[in-house]
């Protein structure tokens, strides 16, 4: 199983990152996902989740930065294309992101009275480096099962059951950097 993308050198277009107009963003986030294709899934494949963690975080908030989880995207071929804006678009279940944090409380002591707030901490969260190139990790988990998790579910939610149904995974590091 393959992870391809048409972005040159690895680095995440700026289309679904931070670096657009600021009318193409909702209180500073881009939600436009990115498109990517999973290739030579296994024949006994049934679904797949998939993740986008940065872990350049880890000095500055202490923990790995969540951008999107999803799960029990049904598969129907060998090789599965993501289409651009899918978080947007998708009903199948989506996680929370790191949105949903103390840091962004922190940051916005509001945050969690805001109506938009349910759409931006389950649904893909756009690169915001702070400054520099920040590693994006896209990891994509084939499985022979559903997991039957509630839209809005954690991370450790995914983690904890994803061995059981795991066929395959793989994982790609992509790249982006916030410009001035």
């Amino acid at each position: 199983m393959q992870i391809k993308t048409n972005f040159s050198n690895n680095t995440i277009p700026d289309q679904y990152g931070c670096n657009v107009a600021s009318d193409n963003l909702n209180h500073g986030i881009n939600q436009t996902s990115f498109p990517f294709t999973v290739t030579n899934l296994p024949k006994d494949s049934r679904y797949l989740s998939w993740t986008l963690i940065d872990y350049d975080t880890i000095p500055i908030f202490g923990f790995a930065w969540i951008h999107w989880s999803v799960t029990d995207y049904p598969v129907t071929s060998d090789n599965l294309t993501i289409e651009s804006n899918f978080s947007q678009l998708a009903t199948i279940p989506q996680g929370r992101n790191s949105l949903d944090s103390l840091i962004q409380d922190l940051r916005e002591p509001l945050w969690k009275g805001r109506k938009f707030r349910q759409s931006l901490t389950t649904h893909y969260s756009g690169p915001r480096p702070k400054d520099g190139i920040h590693h994006y990790r896209l990891s994509v988990y084939a499985m022979d099962s559903a997991l039957n998790l509630e839209a809005g579910f954690g991370l450790n939610e995914l983690m904890n059951r994803i061995d059981n149904v795991t066929i395959t995974e793989t994982s790609q590091n992509l790249l982006y950097e916030r410009r001035p």
